[in-house]
């Protein structure tokens, strides 16, 4: 008789684990070529309107976008760390931490268009287009970073919990913008002054909790950057079957 040929364990006892996928080394190349020449002709706009006016205004928006390279440097650092099967160890954690705080600086750069006023003689289109494209540079590094550390997240803790991650950020990142931008507050606030940013911020919820401004422009920005995270990360997963 012929022998038995041996079956395949049953779908129910096999157990599916996270998947650790790895960027490839040419895609994640192209990609921060992308990133630096986008940041490269950001800056060729601010310096060809700097060397039209004779003087230089929007000197702010590359602060910005040096502040908004840091996160990305962070979680591209974090996901280093964690691709070569290491423990977490001291600069990952310093890492991460540095990525949590300086978050809230890449999205920050879209709220740049209340600086958007016509100054002759340049064009007012030239403004929008310039403030337009730092702020999607700003988008692209903070979303490229929250996708790096979401994928460390969900290789140690799930697919779920990682969603999870994002939208606790991406919430967070929004009340970051609103005190980044209406409070004044910075990053580095946090090591420099810690006491008065934790007074200040139990100050804003005792005395600003029940304003609409303040829940409304949170709750917007989050929306904001929810959606446009989530569409961003769909385009970017479409030749991906599961």
């Amino acid at each position: 008789m012929p022998a038995a040929e041996s079956l395949p364990p049953p779908a129910a006892i096999v157990v599916s684990r996270p998947r650790n996928r790895r960027i490839g080394r040419g895609r994640a190349v192209l990609t921060l070529a992308a990133l630096v020449f986008a940041s490269a002709a950001d800056l060729s706009m601010v310096a060809a309107r700097s060397y039209y006016l004779g003087r230089d205004t929007y000197h702010f928006l590359i602060w910005n976008l040096a502040l908004a390279w840091i996160p990305m440097v962070c979680a591209f650092v974090t996901y280093r760390i964690h691709l070569r099967g290491r423990r977490p160890n001291f600069l990952f954690a310093v890492c991460a931490l540095a990525w949590f705080f300086f978050f809230p600086n890449a999205p920050y750069i879209v709220t740049d268009f209340v600086h958007l006023q016509h100054q002759p003689p340049v064009p007012l289109w030239f403004d929008l287009l310039t403030i337009a494209s730092f702020a999607w540079t700003g988008l692209c590094l903070g979303y490229l970073s929250l996708y790096l550390m979401q994928e460390v997240v969900r290789v140690h803790l799930g697919r779920w919990t990682s969603w999870v991650f994002v939208v606790v950020m991406l919430g967070l990142g929004a009340a970051g913008v609103y005190a980044g931008r209406f409070l004044r507050w910075n990053s580095w606030d946090v090591v420099r002054d810690p006491k008065a940013l934790a007074r200040g911020t139990v100050k804003l919820v005792e005395e600003n909790g029940g304003q609409l401004g303040v829940v409304a422009f949170v709750s917007v920005a989050f929306l904001f950057l929810l959606t446009t995270y989530c569409a961003t990360f769909a385009l970017t997963h479409l030749h991906e079957e599961n």
